[in-house]
């Protein structure tokens, strides 16, 4: 390595390292997929609504007919179809609201991560030397990286926190010289 390289916490500074850091990158959950993910709770609503509707109309249709096995049914399938749906509305507009403050500030002093809510905000600050290691393993449907300090602190994000973990657990190691270990 050549004698440009100043030794930290986290490896080897080097020019590229030190170029990356000077430039400051905010990565933020897209506007369009929020906005996506808020219009399919208020979708969900609305079909739920329309099943409702139309659960109701096979009960009552309005005139003297006949009641039978397959108005029951479908009264119920409807009924049934109208509940399992408008439980993805509250779920949707959550998952929306828990994602709308997401974001990275990456800046030559280290990587600000704002996470959670207002009423329950996860905030962590870690300088580039501070940084240990970068972790990434599979839960369930979801990647999840694991950015932990050499002082025990740590930041946990998913792909329910930022729509694109990895891109943002790649910069991290682009700025600290560390590979994204997988667990």
């Amino acid at each position: 390595m050549s004698g440009s390289g100043v030794m930290s916490g986290s490896g080897v500074l080097n020019s590229e390292m030190a170029t990356l850091r000077a430039k400051p990158v905010v990565v933020r959950n897209s506007r369009l997929l929020l906005g996506l993910t808020f219009l399919g709770s208020f979708a969900a609503a609305f079909m739920a609504l329309c099943m409702l509707v139309m659960a109701a109309t096979i009960i009552f249709p309005g005139g003297t007919s006949p009641w039978s096995f397959d108005k029951v049914w479908n009264a119920v399938a409807w009924g049934f179809g109208a509940l399992f749906t408008g439980q993805g509305c509250p779920y949707l507009w959550k998952q929306g609201m828990a994602m709308v403050r997401c974001r990275a500030i990456m800046d030559e002093h280290g990587v600000d991560l704002r996470m959670g809510t207002k009423k329950k905000p996860a905030d962590l600050f870690m300088a580039w030397e501070k940084v240990a290691s970068i972790r990434q393993k599979r839960v369930g449907n979801a990647q999840e990286f694991t950015v932990t300090g050499s002082d025990g602190s740590f930041a946990r994000f998913t792909s329910y926190t930022f729509f694109r973990p990895k891109k943002v657990a790649r910069l991290i190691a682009q700025r600290t010289g560390l590979a994204i270990e997988k667990a």
